[in-house]
C-alpha cells in the first residue's frame, strides 16, 4: 500500500492513481464513490486507511494524527470538503457502521501499529478542534460531521433498520451516539445551525428584537431535525437492543443534555450578537421536562445568576448579562404549550416547596419564591393568558399537595405586581374555596391551602379596597361562609370562621356603626389540632399583612442562596462519588462487547498504539509498496458459461469474494503485514483459513497453514455471528463453510480445537438453519467421520436448536469432575490441571449434551411426580416412589430465555429441518445396513465388534437418542409438534427399542458364540444404555404433550393407527416390561436409570389414558 515514502516511486504513483480518482467527487458524475469502494471487498487494513484518511484530513478531523495523515492521507486530487460533506458523508457513515467497522474491527485490533479504530470513530465524533469555526457565518466541518452522524445513527437505530443489523452494528451505533452526545450537544447544535446562519444578518442590523424573524428557516429546520435525533437517542438505543442497557440509561444523558442547554442560554446572554430564536430554544426544554432532576439542577444553576450581585460595584457588562439572561427565559418559557408550561410550573413549585417549605422566616422565603416565579414566568396576571391559565391549573388541581405555610404568600407576592393580578387571584381562590363540593368532600390539606391562598391574596390588597368590599357583600362569598359554618367537621368550620373574621376586619371602617365580625379569643384557644392549625394560619396572614403594608422584606436573597447552595453541595457530592464521563474523544471505542460465546486470544500489548515516529516507516516491507493489479477480463470459457442455459455453469462463472480480493498468482499475501496474520474479514476468507490456504492464493509453509487454521478457529464464531442476519454473504457460503468445519481435523495439535470447532458450527447453524442443519445431518450418516467427530455434529445440532428456540445452554466446563469416582479426586491420582484437561479420556468427563439430556429427564420426572401426586390410584404408588427416589426439582436454567438472533426461529424449522430429517435419514441408514453383508457382531443385539455398524454402537446410538430428546424438548412450541413430531418420534423409538423385535436388532450382525457369558453381561449393559436413552426420549415427548393439551392429540393419533398397534398401548407394554425387569434386577437397591425412566413414562401414560380413554372409545 502507498506510504509517505512511496510518493517518489512511479510504481506507487500508478497505484494511487488506480485507487483515488473520483472517490470524493459528486456521486452523480463519478462512477465510483468512497461509499461504493468501502462496500466492496477490501484487501488489507492499509487499503482501508488509504480510503478513509484523506477526507477526514481535509475536514481537519485528524490534525492530531500527523504521522497517520502523512502515511495514508495522500489523494490524487484535492478533496472538495463542502461537496463531500453534502453528497457523500452520510453514505460513508452508513456503510462504516453497517459493514466496514464490524468486518474489519478484529483486523484493526490485530494490526496494532495503526490507530484504525480512532480513525473510523472520527467519522462520527470529530475532535473539539474541528468545531473552532462554529461562531463564524458558516458551519465548521466538524459540526457537519456531527450533524450528519446524528441523522445516520438515529436512522440505523430505528425499528425498521435495527431489525436487519447485526448486533455489533447496533452496539457501535449506540456507543457512538453516547460519545457524540458528550462532545456535541444542544449548545453546539444551536451555535452551528441557527446562530451561525443568522450572525451576519443580526450583526448588520443591530436590532435584537428582530432576531426571531431574521433566523434562517433552513437552519431552523436543520436544528429541529437534529434535535429530534439527539433527544431520541436513549429511546432508540433501548428499542434497538430490546432492553435499556446500563450505559444507555437516561440519567447521564439527561444530565449532559441539561447542562448543555443551560450553557447555551448563558452563552446567548453573554453574546448579544448571537441570534435568539425562542421557539427553537423552547424545544430542548420540553425534552428536559420529562426528567424531574433537570428542574432541581436548573434552579441551583440559575438562581445565583438571577439574584442581585453581592459585590459592589458590579461591572456593567455583568449586570447587562444578568438582565439579558432573565429576559431570555421570559421569552422562551411562553413558547411552551399550555400543557408543557403547566408541567414546568408544577416542577418549579414542587422544588421551591421542597427547598423553602419549612423556613424560619416564612415571609422572606415566600418573597424569594415569588422572585423565582416572576423571573422565570413573568408577572402573574390575566393579561398573560398562558401563564395565568397554567397557574390556575397547577395551583388548584385536586391531586396537588401544596404547603399552606410558604406557597400561598409566595403566590400573592407573585401576583402583587399589578392590582389586576391581585383581584383576579382573590376571585380565583374564592371560587375554589367557596365551592360546595370542595367544602364538603375536599381533603384537610387542600382546605388549608385554598383558605391560606384566599386570605394571602386578601391581605395583599389594601384595607377597604372597593373590589374587596364588593366581594365581601357578594352572594358567592356569603354562601361560601355559610356552607363552612354548617359543616360538622371542626377544621373546615373554623377555617370558615377565620376567613369571615379577616375579611370583615379589612372591609369594615373602624369608626363606622358596623362592627367587624369577631368570634372571641376563646374560640381559637385550645390544644386541639384544628385550633392549632388555625392559629398558625392567622399568625402567617398577619405577618404577611404587615410586610405588604411596609413594602419591604429583608433577607429573602440570603434565604434563596442558602436553600439552593445546599442543593448544589448535595449534587457536587453525588457527582464526586461517580467518575465523570470523558469529554474528549481521544480514546477510541473498545472492541465488541456483544455477549457472544467467543474466547478472545490473550494479548499483552495494547489494542491500539499510536504511531510515534517516522522510524517505523523504515521497517515497512517492500511488499506493501506493490500496486493492486487490475482484475483480469473474463475468459472464453467464462463467457460461454454465462451464455449457457445451465444454471450450474452460470454460477461457476461468477467470481467469488475470494477471487475479488485475490492478487496476482505468486504475489505476497495481503492478509499478512510485517509477518503478522490478520483475522478473516469475509466468510470466503474464513473458509480458506480453515483449509490452511491463503485467500489470495499465495503459497504457505507448514507453519503458515497451522497459523491460518488457528486464527480461523479462534475468530470464526465471532465472524459468523457478525455476518448473521445481514446481507447474503453468509448464506451463500454457509454450506461450503460447514463442510470445511466438519472435515477439519486436528493435524496441528491445536489447543481447544474441538471446542472452537463446535462453537463455529453452532453459530453457523443458528445463522443459516435451513441450509446448514440438513447438510450436517446428511454428513452424520456418512462413513467419513470418527465417533468423536459425529459427537460434535450431534452436540452442534442440539445447542443450535436450543439457541434458536431462545433456551439457555449449559456452560462448557471440561474441568468438571462431578461424575468422576472419588478416588480420582486425590492429587496422587490426577495429573496437573492443564495436562489433565488435555489428556484425560473424553469418556470420563461429563459432556454438555449428556448433562443437558439428564437435566431434561429430571425435569420430566419431576413434572410427572408433581402431577401424579394425589391423582393416581394405589396400584401406581410404587412407580411414583421410584420416580421420587432419584428425581429433583425442575431445573430453571434450561427454561430460562436468553436474547437470540432474529428469524427464522427453531419452532418454524424444527420439523422440516431438524427432527424429521434426522429420523428419516436414520431409517435409510438402517435399510442400507440391514442389506449389507459387511456386518459382524459380538454378543447381544447392541454389542460392538469388528465390522459392526458404527452408528448402531450403543454409545453412539445413546448420544443420537439424547440429541433427539433435546431437539424434541426445544420444539414443543412448534405448530407441528403435537400432530407430527410426537407420533413420529414415539413410533421411531418403538421400532428401534432393544427389548423384543426391532429394526436395529434386525440390522445388527447375528453370528456370535452361544456360550460367551462375558459377552452376555456386556450385551445386557449395552441394551440398558440404549433402553434408558430411548425411554428418556419418550418421557420428554410425553411430558411436553401432557403440558400442552393433556395428551388428546396423541390419543387420537394412537387410535387412528389401529387397535393392537396403538402407540400409547405399545409404549405402556414396553415400559411395564422394562420396569418389572428393573425391579427384579435391582432388589432392595431400587431401580436404575432405565427403571426410573420407565416409571416416568408409565405415570404419564396413566395420566393420558385415564383422561381420554372414554373420549376415544377405549
Amino acid at each position: 500500500m502507498p506510504t509517505a515514502s512511496s510518493s517518489s516511486s512511479p510504481h506507487a504513483a500508478r497505484q494511487e492513481e488506480a485507487l483515488m480518482p473520483g472517490l470524493f467527487d459528486d456521486p452523480t458524475t463519478s462512477t465510483t464513490t468512497l461509499a461504493t469502494r468501502l462496500a466492496e471487498p477490501l484487501a488489507s487494513t492499509s487499503h482501508l486507511l488509504d480510503l478513509v484518511v484523506p477526507p477526514l484530513a481535509a475536514c481537519h478531523a485528524l490534525d492530531d494524527l500527523t504521522d497517520l495523515v502523512a502515511t495514508h492521507g495522500h489523494a490524487d486530487a484535492p478533496v472538495d470538503v463542502r461537496r463531500f460533506v453534502r453528497r457523500q458523508l452520510g453514505l460513508v457513515q452508513k456503510v462504516l457502521v453497517e459493514r466496514v467497522w464490524p468486518e474489519w474491527e478484529a483486523a484493526l485490533v490485530a494490526d496494532d501499529s495503526q490507530p484504525g479504530h480512532l480513525v473510523l470513530e472520527r467519522f462520527f465524533v470529530p475532535p473539539a478542534s474541528s468545531f473552532a469555526s462554529t461562531s463564524s457565518s458558516s458551519t465548521s466541518s466538524g459540526a457537519e460531521i456531527a450533524l450528519s452522524a446524528y441523522a445516520v445513527l438515529s436512522s440505523l437505530l430505528s425499528a425498521k433498520s435495527a431489525s436487519t443489523l447485526p448486533p455489533r452494528s447496533i452496539e457501535l451505533a449506540t456507543d457512538l451516539l453516547a460519545k457524540l452526545v458528550r462532545v456535541f450537544n444542544v449548545k453546539d447544535l444551536y451555535l452551528s445551525t441557527i446562530a451561525a446562519s443568522s450572525r451576519s444578518a443580526v450583526g448588520s442590523s443591530g436590532d435584537e428584537d428582530e432576531n426571531d424573524e431574521r433566523a434562517d428557516p433552513v437552519a431552523v429546520a436543520r436544528f429541529d431535525s437534529s434535535l429530534r435525533h439527539l433527544s431520541s437517542a436513549p429511546t432508540r438505543a433501548a428499542n434497538a437492543w430490546g432492553v435499556m442497557r446500563e450505559k444507555e440509561k437516561g440519567a447521564p444523558f439527561t444530565s449532559t443534555f441539561g447542562s448543555s442547554y443551560l450553557a447555551l442560554l448563558s452563552h446567548l446572554s453573554a453574546d448579544a450578537d448571537l441570534a435568539v430564536h425562542p421557539s427553537s430554544l423552547a424545544q430542548p426544554l420540553v425534552v428536559l421536562l420529562s426528567s424531574p432532576r433537570f428542574t432541581s439542577h436548573a434552579l441551583s444553576h440559575l438562581i445565583p445568576l438571577f439574584l442581585p450581585p453581592t459585590s459592589f460595584p458590579t461591572p456593567a457588562d455583568e449586570l447587562l448579562q444578568r438582565r439579558r439572561h432573565r429576559d431570555l427565559w421570559q421569552r422562551t418559557v411562553p413558547e411552551l404549550s399550555e400543557r408543557d408550561l403547566a408541567r414546568f410550573m408544577r416542577q418549579v413549585l414542587q422544588e421551591l416547596n421542597r427547598r423553602l417549605g419549612h423556613p424560619s422566616n416564612v415571609v422572606a422565603a415566600a418573597r424569594g419564591a415569588a422572585f423565582v416565579l416572576e423571573t422565570l414566568f413573568g408577572p402573574l396576571a390575566p393579561g398573560k393568558s398562558s401563564t395565568w391559565r397554567a397557574a390556575r391549573v397547577v395551583l388548584f388541581e385536586t391531586s396537588a399537595r401544596w404547603s399552606s405555610s410558604m406557597l400561598p404568600p409566595a403566590v400573592s407576592w407573585w401576583a402583587g405586581g399589578s392590582e389586576e393580578g391581585k383581584r383576579a387571584l382573590v376571585e380565583a381562590a374564592l371560587e375554589v374555596w367557596g365551592s360546595k363540593e370542595e367544602a364538603r368532600s375536599g381533603s384537610d390539606s387542600r382546605r388549608r391551602f385554598t383558605a391560606a391562598l384566599f386570605l394571602s391574596s386578601v391581605v395583599s390588597l389594601p384595607s377597604l379596597d372597593p373590589s374587596l368590599v364588593t366581594l365581601s357583600r357578594s352572594p358567592s362569598f356569603l354562601n361560601a361562609v355559610s356552607t363552612h359554618f354548617a359543616l360538622v367537621a371542626p377544621l373546615p368550620r373554623l377555617l370558615g370562621m377565620l376567613v369571615a373574621e379577616i375579611v370583615s376586619s379589612r372591609t369594615v371602617e373602624p369608626n363606622s356603626e358596623l362592627k367587624p365580625l369577631s368570634f372571641g379569643d376563646d374560640m381559637w384557644a385550645g390544644d386541639k389540632p384544628e385550633q392549632r392549625i388555625v392559629r398558625e394560619l392567622r399568625a402567617s396572614v398577619d405577618e404577611l399583612s404587615r410586610a405588604t403594608a411596609s413594602g419591604k422584606v429583608d433577607g429573602w436573597p440570603d434565604a434563596l442562596r442558602e436553600a439552593f447552595a445546599a442543593g448544589d453541595d448535595e449534587q457536587a457530592r453525588a457527582s464526586a462519588r461517580r467518575p465523570p464521563p470523558p469529554r474528549s474523544n481521544t480514546v477510541p471505542l473498545q472492541a465488541s462487547s456483544v455477549e457472544e460465546p467467543v474466547v478472545a486470544a490473550p494479548t499483552k500489548r495494547p489494542l491500539i498504539s499510536i504511531i510515534g515516529s517516522d522510524d517505523d516507516d523504515g521497517d515497512d516491507d517492500d511488499d506493501d509498496l506493490k500496486p493492486f493489479a487490475l482484475p483480469p477480463g473474463p475468459s472464453e470459457a467464462a463467457l460461454e458459461a454465462l451464455a449457457s442455459a445451465d444454471p450450474a455453469l452460470y454460477h461457476s462463472a461468477l467470481p467469488s469474494q475470494a477471487s475479488a480480493t485475490a492478487g496476482p498468482a505468486g504475489s505476497a499475501s495481503q492478509t499478512r503485514r510485517r509477518g503478522k496474520l490478520r483475522p478473516p474479514v469475509y466468510v470466503a476468507e474464513l473458509v480458506a483459513y480453515l483449509k490452511g490456504q491463503d485467500p489470495q492464493g499465495a503459497k504457505e509453509e507448514a507453519d503458515g497453514e497451522a497459523e491460518r487454521v488457528e486464527v480461523g478457529l479462534r475468530e470464526g464464531e465471532a465472524l459468523v455471528r457478525r455476518k448473521a442476519g445481514w446481507g447474503g454473504e453468509l448464506r451463500e457460503n454457509a454450506v461450503d463453510l460447514a463442510f470445511a468445519i466438519m472435515a477439519l481435523q486436528n493435524q496441528f495439535e491445536l489447543d481447544r480445537f474441538e471446542e472452537q470447532k463446535q462453537a463455529i458450527l453452532v453459530a453457523l447453524i443458528v445463522a443459516c438453519p435451513a441450509e446448514v442443519a440438513p447438510a450436517v445431518i446428511e454428513q452424520y450418516f456418512t462413513t467419513s467421520y470418527s465417533t468423536a467427530q459425529r459427537h460434535i455434529l450431534l452436540a452442534s445440532l442440539a445447542f443450535a436448536a436450543r439457541e434458536l428456540a431462545g433456551l439457555s445452554i449449559p456452560s462448557s466446563n471440561p474441568s468438571s469432575t462431578k461424575s468422576l469416582p472419588s478416588a480420582d479426586l486425590f492429587p496422587s491420582k490426577q495429573l496437573p490441571p492443564a495436562l489433565h484437561h488435555r489428556l484425560v479420556p473424553p469418556a470420563r468427563q461429563p459432556g454438555q449434551l449428556e448433562a443437558m439430556s439428564a437435566d431434561l429427564t429430571r425435569m420430566a420426572l419431576s413434572g410427572a411426580r408433581e402431577d401424579a401426586e394425589g391423582t393416581l390410584p394405589g396400584a401406581a404408588r410404587e412407580k411414583l416412589l421410584s420416580v421420587r427416589a432419584r428425581s429433583t426439582t425442575r431445573s430453571a436454567a434450561l427454561s430460562k430465555s436468553q436474547p437470540t438472533s432474529s428469524t427464522p426461529t427453531y419452532t418454524s424449522l424444527a420439523a422440516e429441518s431438524f427432527i424429521l430429517p434426522l429420523v428419516n435419514r436414520f431409517w435409510l441408514y438402517l435399510r442400507d445396513t440391514a442389506t449389507s453383508s459387511l456386518s459382524s457382531s459380538r454378543a447381544g443385539s447392541y454389542g460392538g465388534g469388528v465390522g459392526a455398524p458404527v452408528l448402531l454402537e450403543p454409545i453412539v446410538l445413546g448420544r443420537f437418542l439424547a440429541t433427539l430428546a433435546v431437539l424434541v424438548h426445544a420444539a414443543r412450541h412448534s405448530p407441528a409438534f403435537l400432530a407430527v413430531i410426537v407420533p413420529e418420534v414415539i413410533g421411531f423409538v418403538l421400532a428401534i427399542k432393544p427389548s423384543g423385535p426391532s429394526a436395529v436388532r434386525a440390522a445388527r450382525p447375528r453370528h456370535r458364540a452361544a456360550d460367551d457369558d462375558d459377552d452376555d453381561d456386556e450385551s445386557g449393559l449395552d441394551e440398558d444404555l440404549v433402553t434408558s436413552a430411548a425411554l428418556e426420549l419418550v418421557l420428554v415427548a410425553l411430558d411436553a404433550t401432557v403440558q400442552l393439551d393433556g395428551g388428546r392429540t396423541l390419543m387420537s393419533s394412537s387410535t387412528a393407527n389401529g387397535g393392537g398397534g396403538a402407540l400409547v398401548v405399545d409404549v405402556k407394554e414396553w415400559a411395564e416390561g422394562v420396569f418389572e425387569r428393573e425391579e427384579r434386577r435391582g432388589g432392595q437397591d431400587g431401580v436404575g436409570r432405565a427403571g426410573r425412566a420407565a416409571a416416568g413414562v408409565l405415570l404419564r401414560v396413566e395420566e393420558v389414558s385415564a383422561k381420554w380413554r372414554l373420549s376415544v372409545g377405549w
